[in-house]
């Protein structure tokens, strides 16, 4: 799992609400599959956005996830906004003993997507079905920052995909009924100076501190001014997968 600096939460809470993150990719897929009644399992909650979302469609959430200080970030948003049916559970997947829930969410998790056993694991907990989020494949130009990190020398992710067709498939293969939508949003990062755009490009690109003073050289090919402070606009091309159990 990468590693989240201590400002990265604050800088994806503030992506979340810029953006109408989840909801506004996967709000329509995830809300057709949760009843008034169900019990949602949000594997690999994060700091909670799609727990927060999904908090009133439904009797109960359990957000699970390895990261303490996101679990406290999602603590302090439910408490300051009145929401009491959200319970964290600070576990690695898989887990030792299964959490059954009647819907399983999965934003971008990638022990769930990379392996069948996971996803078998993540099928198994549904009584009724569940949805999962991974990244569609990218060309050359649409990956973020890629003359960048060809600047630097950092290897890019050409091509990156999480294997939506794989999971389809695994899915399939176990029984559900799969169906799928390729999602395309801008889902960018505002932020309030340009040596935090800095930051939050190296991050982005895991470069290390050397390389800090040609990132800020070039951050006019990557960051727009805004009213109150900087943006750095992100396309995503997503892949979204509900499946239901027969």
């Amino acid at each position: 799992m990468k590693k989240w600096p201590e400002e990265a939460y604050e800088w994806y809470r503030e992506a979340c609400e810029m953006f109408n993150y989840p909801a506004g990719p996967y709000g329509e897929q995830v809300k057709a599959l949760i009843a008034s009644g169900d019990t949602v399992l949000d594997l690999g909650c994060g700091i909670g956005a799609a727990s927060v979302m999904m908090s009133p469609w439904c009797k109960r959430v359990i957000a699970l996830d390895q990261d303490e200080n996101a679990l406290r970030c999602l603590t302090d948003k439910a408490q300051k906004s009145g929401i009491s049916n959200i319970e964290t559970a600070h576990e690695s997947w898989p887990l030792s003993q299964s959490i059954k829930a009647d819907v399983v969410i999965a934003l971008h998790v990638a022990q769930v997507m990379r392996s069948f056993s996971n996803l078998k694991l993540v099928f198994e907990s549904a009584n009724k079905g569940g949805f999962i989020a991974c990244q569609s494949p990218v060309s050359r130009q649409d990956e973020p920052f890629w003359e960048l990190k060809e600047d630097l020398g950092i290897t890019p992710n050409y091509e990156k995909c999480d294997n939506g067709c794989y999971i389809k498939g695994a899915l399939e293969a176990l029984g559900a009924s799969v169906t799928c939508k390729k999602n395309i949003y801008e889902f960018g990062q505002p932020l309030k100076t340009q040596e935090e755009a800095v930051r939050f490009i190296s991050w982005q690109i895991d470069a290390n501190d050397s390389m800090a003073q040609i990132i800020k050289k070039h951050l006019d090919r990557y960051v727009v001014k805004v009213d109150g402070g900087y943006l750095v606009p992100i396309t995503r091309q997503t892949c979204g997968i509900s499946f239901f159990r027969a």
